[in-house]
């Protein structure tokens, strides 16, 4: 009996495959057969009918939006990472919060005359 894999790249608008031979370690040795399946115009595959816009339009906004939201996190918390071993910030976290709520301004303005 023959040992096979089979390869296969679905695009958006074609389906391509590849049939390899396999030696006795499963290992690729030879192609026995490939080919490509277009999909045509008239099937619309992936798209809206009525607009022909890509069904993959409101997804892939959404991956785009929590990317960059968990990129966003990551920034703030690198960023309090570093401003706590430096020194800057507490590093209890409840210290932290109590920060927030000083007014900055008067700290400002209390930094002219003290250290």
């Amino acid at each position: 009996m023959q040992s096979y894999r089979i390869g296969i790249d679905l695009g958006t608008n074609a389906l391509c495959w590849c049939l390899l031979k396999l030696d006795g370690n499963r290992e690729p040795c030879g192609i026995l057969d490939a080919g490509v399946r277009i999909l045509s115009a008239n099937q619309e595959a992936g798209r809206d009918p009525q607009t022909g816009a890509s069904l993959a339009v409101d997804r892939r906004d959404a991956h785009s939006a929590r990317r960059r939201r968990d990129r966003f996190l990551l920034r703030r918390k690198d960023l309090m990472a570093s401003l706590v071993a430096h020194g800057l910030m507490p590093e209890d976290k409840t210290e932290r919060k109590a920060l927030e709520k000083l007014d900055p301004y008067e700290l400002r303005a209390r930094g002219l005359d003290k250290k």
